[in-house]
């Protein structure tokens, strides 16, 4: 299933393809991380109640009635004989400046939203500084665990003709190609981290 899903996911980011730069990275993962679109959301509704705290409460009235007459009594109706009606007007009048201070302490609400969303993209951006840089390295380590096996290659191609010669047993050489397995080896764990790296900062960069 991990191997389907790296499958998947480079062909999709472009990885397969192309490597990608740092910046290019970057941009995508401004762009998309829903992490960060969740708190600049967070953020934008902070500084909407910087404006509605500022705002006049709004008047209300009221009207009210009594004493209908839902349903018919003894075969008369007359709905709107006994109705009584009522109205009421009410408007909140804040004194001592209410106003200044609920809409102050809303400006500071929105200070330590905008504080809170800048260390949210500090720390993620870091993570993906951190996988990307890692990614390049295992990219590094690939590349030399393939010249090392080239290189072994070469040894062993000039020791099979120093057996033809005669220069050594057969059980040197056999010796010999059998530390080739171990070239190998950190080649394929070097392909696999190189994925694995991959991944990460695929997974940290939406």
């Amino acid at each position: 299933m991990l191997g389907l899903f790296a499958t998947a996911a480079l062909a999709e980011s472009g990885f397969a393809q192309r490597p990608l730069i740092w910046q290019e990275v970057l941009d995508k993962f401004e762009a998309a991380n829903p992490t960060l679109r969740a708190g600049q959301v967070g953020l934008d509704e902070s500084k909407a109640q910087e404006i509605t705290a500022f705002l006049r409460p709004n008047p209300n009235f009221t009207l009210s009635t009594d004493g209908t007459q839902i349903a018919p009594y003894k075969a008369v109706w007359q709905p709107l004989m006994g109705t009584q009606f009522s109205a009421n007007f009410s408007y909140l009048h804040e004194r001592q400046r209410k106003r200044e201070p609920r809409h102050e302490s809303a400006e500071k609400g929105t200070g330590i939203a905008t504080s809170g969303q800048a260390d949210l993209e500090r720390t993620l951006v870091l993570g993906l500084r951190m996988a990307f840089v890692q990614a390049l390295q295992e990219k590094v380590i690939l590349e030399l665990a393939k010249e090392n096996l080239a290189y072994y290659d070469h040894v062993l191609e000039v020791n099979r003709e120093r057996f033809k010669a005669g220069a050594i047993a057969q059980v040197d050489l056999d010796g010999l190609a059998l530390q080739r397995v171990q070239y190998e080896s950190d080649l394929q764990i070097a392909k696999q981290s190189l994925e694995t790296a991959k991944i990460q900062v695929l997974m940290l960069g939406r």
